[in-house]
């Protein structure tokens, strides 16, 4: 089986690479065809194969970025190209340029990867702005929501994450529920593991916080929070100058930045507590690494957060935009006894390798893309003894 993975930027080191699910999908080949890619070649797993196609793109707002991207991708290989017929699934992973439509008349199976629907991203910038802040943040999200709910009408099937997710396209976008594939994210347990040594770090929050549904204002007062009481607080990922100008007046903070998947995983391991500030996460990979290093995840309940910490520990869900409580919570773990911490950390630990293993995503992948190969050479089939029988 071959699949075409379809996605603006290759990054590595964003939860929505995805690969090391696709690495984990190892009976797969995967081609992943994009604008730029921040992968070195010691990144890319075996059986996934990089195409770069180069050209300005543009900002991701008003859909300049997927608009440009499909164009480019289709000049290169227009839909009539014999370079798609060497997949069996070309699978969209969150990109929406309207010029991917054309493909549509390849009969081929076509999947459309949506980890929560930008519906979210401009209502959750609404709540966060004022005045004209709010209108500017409607209209640029006015042809992503557009054309992001036309990619779930013309693609056979829409993957997502969570429960909560497929039900916020069925709201949004009128997504019949018999299209939506749910396939959790996984953590690989050989991969994020408990670190013997004494933490460096008290705290850790990990992720680009550079749009208002992070939550950046609600993580730096519990930053302050906490250090004003003398606790040790690492911070890893993008943030524009004016976040970083925050972040070093807060005593205790150690801006690490953007760094590899190595040293991330590094510094949750070496961390006592990992807090999350989202106000809506599809699912949230941060999360469920870091309980698989033994670490508890503390974190707004937006969006699937419930959904994914209930069944593991419901004391880690911090109700929304609460930085009192999340603070409260955060403390009362790091004041227990270290015994009763690590306790603490292996339930968390056994608990989310088997709700939310990767290998069992890779399973559910493999299954959908064999299922929708099917079911594509079944219409193909029909349709061409219909045009026989005109003929």
């Amino acid at each position: 089986m071959k699949v075409c993975i379809l996605q603006t930027v290759l990054d590595p080191y964003k939860g929505a690479n995805h690969l090391p699910l696709f690495a984990a999908a190892s009976t797969i080949s995967f081609v992943i065809v994009c604008n730029r890619s921040k992968a070195k070649a010691s990144d890319l797993p075996k059986n996934v194969e990089v195409v770069t196609i180069p050209g300005r793109t543009g900002p991701y707002y008003y859909g300049v970025a997927d608009a440009r991207f499909a164009s480019l991708v289709l000049r290169r290989y227009p839909a009539v190209s014999a370079f798609w017929k060497q997949f069996d699934v070309l699978h969209f992973n969150q990109v929406m340029g309207p010029a991917f439509r054309r493909l549509w008349a390849r009969r081929q199976a076509m999947l459309f990867t949506i980890h929560h629907p930008v519906t979210v991203d401009r209502e959750m910038a609404m709540q966060e702005s004022h005045g004209i802040g709010r209108l500017l943040w409607y209209m640029k999200y006015m042809k992503l929501v557009a054309w992001q709910k036309t990619m779930c009408r013309v693609c056979d099937r829409v993957m997502t994450v969570s429960r909560t997710v497929q039900d916020r396209l069925q709201q949004d976008y009128g997504c019949p529920v018999e299209s939506i594939s749910i396939i959790p994210n996984g953590v690989d347990g050989s991969v994020f593991i408990p670190d013997a040594q004494l933490p460096l770090f008290d705290v850790i929050a990990l992720g680009s916080f550079m749009h208002p549904r992070k939550g950046f204002r609600y993580l730096a007062d519990a930053y302050r929070a906490l250090a004003e009481k003398g606790y040790r607080i690492a911070d890893v990922g993008r943030r524009s100058d004016e976040q970083i100008a925050i972040l070093c007046s807060i005593p205790g903070v150690t801006i690490h930045g953007t760094v590899d998947q190595q040293t991330v995983r590094s510094l949750v391991q070496r961390s006592s507590a990992l807090l999350s500030t989202s106000l809506y996460e599809g699912f949230g990979l941060s999360l469920i690494e870091a309980l698989s290093c033994g670490r508890p995840a503390f974190a707004f309940g937006g969006g699937a957060v419930p959904e994914v910490l209930t069944p593991i520990d419901a004391s880690l869900i911090v109700p929304l935009r609460d930085t009192v409580e999340l603070v409260r919570r955060t403390e009362a773990f790091l004041q227990l006894p270290e015994a009763q911490r690590h306790q603490r950390g292996q339930q968390y630990r056994d608990a989310v390798l088997k709700l939310y293993s990767l290998t069992s995503s890779a399973n559910l992948l493999r299954q959908l893309y064999v299922q929708m190969k099917r079911e594509a050479l079944a219409r193909a089939t029909s349709a061409d003894i219909q045009e026989s029988h005109h003929r």
